[in-house]
């Protein structure tokens, strides 16, 4: 019975903090919740995990079906994350409030504020599955539709932790204090969480591909190849090299640089900045002064990742533009390469005008 008290209370707390975060912020200094912060957060990693892997598969037309135990490792894994960074953020906290030569506010009661303020984050498995239920008794659009809304519902639901977040931090700390803390929970969670920030921020630019800027640089003209699963052209003075290295779905090549088209492995829960990173990463090793530049672009109908980035290999300078599309599961690079440039933006110009080419196949999606 106890055992059954102690969940009901559990239970109930969770919805107070859900309905009514400002009376629960004003209890939040008097009351004592021990273990159930821990318990909190990591329920809210595993419905933070869960929701946004459904998504990101919906978003490629993917079914979740034969993702569940990878799904279920992830959630695990991002919910001890999850917690892990609570308490080392609220300890943070904590310090910087002491270094400010404030009193109020324990290691307990901001580890609490700030647990209980992602509550809003169980809900988000909810929101995932309804966009694979809908895929099998709706149309395509409404599909599309009901991913839009469930992407945007998601996002109100980390508005909402910001403001329960500000809230509980408000309810056991003075004004000014209260502030100092909020920043430092928000730069530091930022800041070890920015994979899954990026993640929801890839997912947005897929549900909403206007909010990306379109790619205006002119195409180049040239040889036109056709080869499997995509297509571009060339510029005169290129011409097509028989790479045969694992990973490489074409190689071209000029009298001053490379361009080598890869098959950019990555998994179906990745989004495309993770396939971009992927290719991107083993060209940097052992380059030193490494300087990179990303933006993302629509390019001919898909969303691409543009990499710009270039040190110095061995005493020699190089450069590379990257352009990296995921249309569905599959994964493609365009790699540009090029040593000792005579002139930087000429080349980063010569990249982009022969990206402006490509187009994915069917085969290649």
């Amino acid at each position: 019975m106890e055992a059954v008290g102690e969940l009901a209370w559990f239970r109930n707390e969770i919805w107070r903090s859900l309905t009514r975060p400002r009376d629960f912020a004003r209890h939040l200094a008097r009351d004592h919740y021990g273990l159930a912060g821990v318990l909190v957060a990591l329920v809210a990693g595993v419905g933070l995990s869960i929701g946004i892997d459904l998504l990101v598969l919906a978003s490629k037309g993917i079914s979740p079906t034969g993702f569940v135990p990878r799904m279920l490792i992830d959630a695990l894994l991002l919910s001890v994350r999850l917690t892990v960074t609570a308490a080392v953020v609220a300890w943070i906290a904590t310090g910087a409030v002491r270094i400010a030569g404030r009193t109020g506010g324990s290691l307990d009661q901001l580890f609490t504020a700030l647990t209980f303020s992602l509550a809003p984050l169980i809900l988000a498995p909810v929101v995932g599955l309804a966009v694979p239920v809908a895929s099998t008794v709706l149309s395509v659009d409404a599909t599309n539709s009901t991913l839009t809304i469930a992407s945007a519902i998601i996002l109100a639901l980390f508005a909402r932790v910001i403001v329960g977040l500000a809230l509980n931090i408000r309810g056991i700390l003075p004004p000014l204090v209260a502030v100092l803390a909020f920043v430092v929970v928000i730069v530091m969670g930022a800041s070890v969480l920015a994979d899954e920030i990026s993640r929801m921020r890839f997912l947005a630019y897929a549900v909403a591909p206007q909010i990306v800027s379109d790619f205006t640089v002119a195409p180049a003209t040239g040889k036109r190849y056709e080869l499997l699963g995509f297509d571009l052209t060339v510029p005169q003075g290129w011409t097509i090299a028989s790479g045969g290295v694992s990973g490489e779905a074409a190689r071209f090549e000029s009298s001053t640089a490379t361009l080598v088209v890869a098959r950019a492995r990555g998994a179906a829960l990745s989004t495309a900045d993770s396939y971009a990173d992927i290719v991107g990463i083993p060209q940097r090793v052992g380059v030193h002064d490494i300087w990179m530049q990303r933006d993302v672009v629509r390019l001919n109908g898909m969303l691409v990742v543009d990499d710009r980035y270039g040190g110095t290999y061995e005493g020699r300078h190089v450069l590379w533009r990257q352009f990296t599309a995921v249309p569905g599961g599959q994964g493609l690079a365009l790699l540009y390469r090029v040593v000792e440039p005579a002139d930087e933006q000429v080349a980063l110009a010569e990249a982009a005008a022969i990206a402006a080419t490509w187009h994915i196949t069917s085969e290649g999606r």
